[in-house]
């Protein structure tokens, strides 16, 4: 066999290699990410702490490693919270996790909207929730995510 033979059945399977490769990387399908409670910790009249108990479904079937959440929320039509979990954390396949994170704002101007909102005036009220999700392993990279719900407080 020449050599310029060898050399074009050796590229021919790496051709064929790759191609099988990228066939077989499993589907990416975005999880979702949903405020499931918000609790006041310490409210000052400087700076408050809440926490935030947040939901991740994992709809694909492979667990996903995650390296860092950022994260922006409001209640309300106001921007009530934002923040960073920089340890990472992995999704199990098919399944869910829940995350509780603790946040401090600044709500000097907003407090008695937000009081009102928790003493029960309101049964319940509109979040939006919006970030982006850095990856690891298979699903490598930064994906945005942008989810709105309803949450009784």
């Amino acid at each position: 066999m020449t050599a310029y033979r060898m050399l074009r059945l050796t590229s021919l399977a790496l051709i064929m290699f790759l191609l099988i490769g990228c066939a077989m990387q499993p589907r990416f399908e975005e999880p979702t990410f949903r405020v499931t409670g918000v609790e006041p910790v310490a409210l000052g009249l400087g700076e408050q702490q809440w926490r935030l108990t947040l939901r991740i479904d994992n709809p694909n079937n492979v667990a996903l490693p995650v390296r860092a959440l950022r994260y922006r929320m409001s209640l309300a039509d106001t921007d009530f919270a934002s923040g960073t979990k920089a340890d990472g954390f992995t999704i199990a396949a098919n399944d869910s996790t829940v995350l509780d994170l603790d946040v401090t704002t600044h709500l000097i101007q907003s407090l008695p909207r937000f009081m009102a909102l928790l003493d029960g005036s309101a049964s319940d009220v509109a979040y939006r929730l919006t970030g982006d999700v850095e990856y690891g392993r298979f699903f490598r990279g930064t994906r945005q995510f942008n989810q709105e719900g309803r949450l009784r407080l």
